[in-house]
């Protein structure tokens, strides 16, 4: 029985060492999902989360965070709670961090083009 095909592409650590997706030792890994590179990292959650994430702070309890930057500046943000122990959880974390941050940086994209545009216009007015 094969496994149906994942929706995003691991570009690190090697994605070939697991069926679904790993990470490296300090949390990290990148992926490749819906033409976007986002930037994932998976930490357990702290007291100081409890506020800020609404976590536990219990021992199984991990917070998913991704971004993506377009030239160094960051346009997209996620992040979601799920259970370390629990691929299922893992997984739908990882899924809906990537769509979301995807979907903030290509409206952010868009907003920024716009504002541009219209600068452009009012430059081209003033100089006319």
């Amino acid at each position: 029985m094969t496994q149906p095909p994942l929706p995003w592409k691991q570009l690190r650590p090697f994605p070939l060492a697991d069926p679904g997706f790993r990470l490296n030792p300090d949390g990290t890994a990148r992926f490749q999902y819906e033409g976007h590179l986002v930037d994932v990292l998976v930490r357990y959650t702290t007291e100081e989360d409890r506020d800020l994430y609404t976590a536990t702070a219990d021992g199984d309890e991990v917070i998913v965070f991704a971004s993506v930057e377009v030239g160094d500046v960051t346009v997209g943000r996620s992040w979601m709670l799920a259970e370390w122990h629990n691929p299922y959880s893992l997984r739908d974390s990882l899924l809906y961090v990537l769509q979301e941050a995807i979907d903030q940086a290509e409206r952010k994209v868009d907003e920024m083009a716009a504002e541009v545009a219209k600068i452009r216009t009012k430059r081209q007015d003033v100089t006319q």
